[in-house]
């Protein structure tokens, strides 16, 4: 590495949170906003279906690249600057078919630049640093969200200054792009010679890490299905506003960035299967807590006790395939366990849409709480094959140790 580690992990830490701040502007309230448009389950579930599925096919293409060329902070700054103009196109359209186009497509470069900026923690950080580095990267992305849902609570903004919020979502994101620049001149040391095209999918030849990806993807699936459903249950359902649901993110960013720097000081050591578990198990309270609620306190509340399991799973899902991976091929390892986890959460989000119409046109709004408890029965079930994965824990200042 061309430069000294620290500098490089504040200039990243830096960008993440710019880059946290201009998305929280207007992410969250993505899936209200359509629904808004547009009260279809059935296209809810083909938003998420794209938005899931088109994303990790184009970084099947990108791991293998990264690995071979090594060229993670320009496939960042370009990835940058796209996303920030897709956000100035957005507000520019009420075609709910048109505005899927465009979230899909700012899906796809927000996919592969996380994959770029993953791997390039995985390239220049040894491996009992990269969970740290990573937790303090979800940290200062969270801690920067939360003046903007603070501010987003009391705007309270209505659908039409929705479209102001778009656009200052894109001009703050192209602002924070050009911090990328001072980092084109940080390198790895070595390249990928070997790595191909086909990389991406020949890393199933591992049999550890294609254990792991095909029990979190079956798991992905069971999770994905009350996707499409969250919205339209905040709208129609539980008649939440802008406002609650700013309040709403508030209480899950703050818990989830608490839990993150205090995991940055732990996870070294640390059962990365049962860190994974335990995860995915609190993930199975979302669905039902909102399946069970007849007005917001109780989410609220969910929210605020939710960190733990959503910040264990952010550092840990990754962090499992890098450890497992070879040491020149940690893209491509990437890219195909979010294709595994982009196809399975696509199919689960697509069902859940076109169950959730069927449930709706028949029996009304309030069936929707049968798909949200569906969804957390399946959950549930979906953990059985995260047992079986193999127990890798990372030893300070040592590389991966297997010990199952």
């Amino acid at each position: 590495m061309d430069k000294d580690k620290r500098s490089v992990e504040r200039a990243l830490i830096v960008r993440q949170s710019l880059a946290s701040f201009a998305d929280n502007l207007s992410a969250p309230y993505m899936g209200y906003y359509f629904a808004s448009l547009s009260g279809s389950g059935a296209l809810q579930g083909v938003l998420q279906m794209s938005v899931n599925s088109l994303p990790t096919v184009t970084q099947v293409l990108a791991g293998p690249w990264l690995d071979r060329t090594g060229q993670h902070v320009r496939l960042l700054l370009t990835a940058s600057i796209a996303s920030s103009i897709l956000w100035l196109l957005v507000p520019l359209t009420l075609d709910p078919l048109l505005l899927v186009a465009l979230i899909t497509a700012r899906a796809i470069v927000v996919g592969v630049s996380g994959l770029a900026l993953t791997a390039l923690v995985g390239e220049l950080f040894p491996g009992d640093e990269r969970g740290r580095v990573l937790s303090y990267l979800n940290a200062a992305a969270q801690l920067s969200a939360l003046p903007v849902f603070a501010a987003m609570f009391f705007a309270n903004p209505s659908l039409e200054t929705m479209k102001m919020v778009f656009t200052a979502s894109g001009v703050v994101s192209l602002a924070a792009s050009t911090t990328w620049f001072a980092l084109l001149g940080v390198k790895r040391q070595r390249h990928g010679n070997g790595a191909s095209l086909t990389s991406s999918l020949l890393v199933l030849r591992n049999k550890v890490f294609a254990r792991f990806a095909i029990a979190n993807s079956i798991y992905n699936f069971a999770m994905a299905i009350a996707w499409p459903l969250f919205p339209l249950a905040q709208k129609y359902v539980l008649q939440m506003s802008v406002a609650d649901l700013a309040l709403l993110n508030l209480f899950s960013t703050s818990s989830t960035m608490v839990s993150q720097y205090t995991l940055a000081k732990r996870i070294n050591g640390r059962s990365l299967k049962k860190l994974v578990v335990i995860s995915r198990a609190g993930l199975v309270m979302f669905p039902t807590v909102y399946a069970l609620s007849h007005n917001p306190l109780p989410i609220f509340a969910w929210q605020l006790l939710s960190g733990p399991f959503v910040a264990i799973g952010m550092v840990v899902i990754p962090l499992y395939a890098m450890e497992v991976a070879d040491p020149e091929l940690k893209a491509s390892y990437l890219s195909t366990l979010n294709l595994l986890q982009g196809i399975s959460a696509s199919l689960g989000s697509a069902l859940g849409g076109f169950y959730t119409d069927r449930l709706v046109n028949s029996y009304g709004w309030e069936e929707v709480r049968n798909g949200l408890a569906l969804s957390a029965m399946l959950r549930a079930a979906a953990l059985i094959p995260l047992l079986t994965i193999s127990d890798i824990k990372v030893s300070e200042g040592k590389g991966r140790e297997r010990t199952s």
